[in-house]
């Protein structure tokens, strides 16, 4: 390893921590919110803006954030990214009521924002094109753990301190990463000196909040319910009125002309879809490991972390073969053994072992390594080095939609499958408490409820998951038909040969 590039490294590290916490702090909270509600009296309403609030800010700003960092120093503006996502962090373990909470993880989400929205545009400059294939390993070695790790951290942190930890431990993470990127990261971005689209974000803001909440809420409103329709109409004319802009303005906040790009338009339209499928599914695993298995949040991790070590032994080498072979390989291969993991679990029973579990997941893990790592790797190298921003945070905010939208999708599919079984049914989930109460009417002799949630909750988390495996299909297909791998090997070589 050359000098140069054991100091990218060593640059990239304060950067990945930032981004690992950014990730991270979505699933670790989940796991506190049963004592925050405690603590404050919240509402299952006020429990879902407190996540709500987290993600719909990032939805809304990640363009916006990808393509500041193109305007201006953008090791900078990672700093000030973490400055804010920690001082988020430290508000939100201050919270005094739900009120506070929500204000603050918005805060905590714009800090965020900034982070997520430049690491990959950050290792593009720090990478030459041929290095940048290990580095997008690591990047999807962290998006594999957040999912797994937050419950088993935000379960021990809940358990043996308080849910204020969950935000705290951010503190001293952010300060390190801070005094580490100012030290260690050289001058990047201000490749473009060009002014910023207000009117543009100021659309783009607008219309991808208002989709965004529809997503989000359409299943608690109602999917034929007025404020569900309403933010689906209001969003329409604005994203119209988005896209007419920025294909008329000298200064776009996304150009438009990079979706001309064959690569990278390939690779927008394909992780999306991946990323649908797999958060469509993977949300309804917790609740039966915690519901129908009994098994704690910190538990339930354990049984998940097939993903991430599967994940972590393939993500590095298949970045780094990305460089060296044809992608296109990779990246059909990988989705193909995602949708066998989700055709595993269409065969999930009640009394699973945690072995025999580990093993039909397993795939899952190894088609995110071998399909994320090369992706962002293709979509980041054919995109102009002064662009690399604006591509970054509009990768981030579709596939950040895209998951949005499947955990919605997926519980109406769950719901409606409920529906067959338990007439009635309005969205329950066979959560603990609920559970424990149908146990104690089966012990006095009223066991068909219970028969009724078990059986009816497997039965349509196996549709779920038979619905989904459609999706990482669909994916290898788009990339199998439409990538231009050769493409991205020739830029690679020429970029080696100077």
């Amino acid at each position: 390893m050359s000098d140069n590039i054991l100091k990218s490294w060593i640059a990239f590290l304060p950067v990945s921590a930032g981004l690992f916490m950014v990730l991270l702090d979505v699933s670790v909270l989940n796991v506190a919110l049963p004592r925050i509600a405690e603590d404050f009296r919240a509402t299952m309403s006020d429990l879902q803006w407190i996540m709500n609030a987290y993600t719909l800010t990032m939805v809304v700003l990640l363009v916006i954030t990808g393509r500041i960092g193109d305007m201006v120093r953008r090791d900078r503006f990672f700093i000030f990214g973490m400055a804010i996502f920690t001082l988020g962090s430290f508000l939100c373990a201050q919270s005094w009521n739900t009120q506070s909470i929500i204000a603050f993880r918005a805060l905590q989400a714009v800090g965020g924002t900034i982070l997520s929205g430049n690491t990959l545009a950050i290792a593009a400059e720090l990478f030459p094109p041929g290095k940048r294939g290990e580095v997008m390993g690591l990047n999807a070695i962290l998006i594999a753990s957040s999912f797994t790790l937050g419950p088993i951290i935000g379960g021990w942190l809940t358990t043996n301190f308080s849910w204020h930890w969950v935000f705290y431990i951010n503190v001293p993470i952010g300060i390190i990463s801070i005094i580490g990127a100012w030290f260690l990261l050289p001058p990047l971005g201000g490749k473009e000196k060009v002014p910023v689209d207000l009117l543009g974000a100021a659309l783009l803001s607008i219309g991808l909040g208002a989709l965004t909440l529809g997503i989000i809420k359409g299943q608690d409103w109602g999917w034929t319910n007025q404020k569900t329709i309403s933010c689906f109409i209001v969003a329409i004319p604005y994203l119209i009125a988005f896209i007419m802009r920025e294909i008329t303005y000298e200064y776009p906040m996304l150009d438009l002309s990079l979706f001309k790009i064959r690569n990278f338009s390939v690779c927008m339209a394909a992780t999306p879809i991946l990323f649908f499928g797999m958060s469509a599914s993977l949300f309804v695993i917790p609740y039966f490991l915690q519901g129908l298995k009994f098994l704690s949040a910190e538990d339930s991790g354990y049984w998940m972390v097939a993903i991430p070590i599967m994940n972590t032994l393939v993500a590095p080498i298949s970045g780094r073969l990305s460089d060296r072979i044809n992608p296109k390989y990779l990246m059909t291969l990988g989705p193909i053994l995602f949708a066998v993991g989700l055709y595993n679990l269409t065969h999930i029973y009640l009394d699973i072992g945690y072995w025999e579990f580990f093993a039909l997941i397993a795939p899952m893990g190894l088609g995110m390594g071998l399909l994320m790592s090369p992706s962002f790797n293709v979509m980041i190298s054919s995109v102009p080095i002064e662009k690399v921003g604006m591509a970054n945070g509009t990768i981030r905010s579709m596939n950040t939609l895209a998951q949005a939208m499947g955990v919605a999708v997926g519980g109406v599919l769950l719901t409606a499958r409920m529906k067959e079984w338990i007439p009635g049914y309005a969205n329950q989930v066979p959560d603990p408490g609920t559970m424990r109460i149908l146990l104690n009417y089966a012990r006095y002799g009223y066991p068909a409820p219970l028969i009724a949630m078990v059986e009816g909750f497997i039965d349509s988390m196996q549709h779920v998951f038979t619905i989904m495996v459609l999706f990482p299909l669909i994916t290898a297909v788009i990339i199998a038909v439409f990538l231009k791998g050769g493409e991205h090997l020739s830029r690679v070589r020429t970029a080696t040969a100077y």
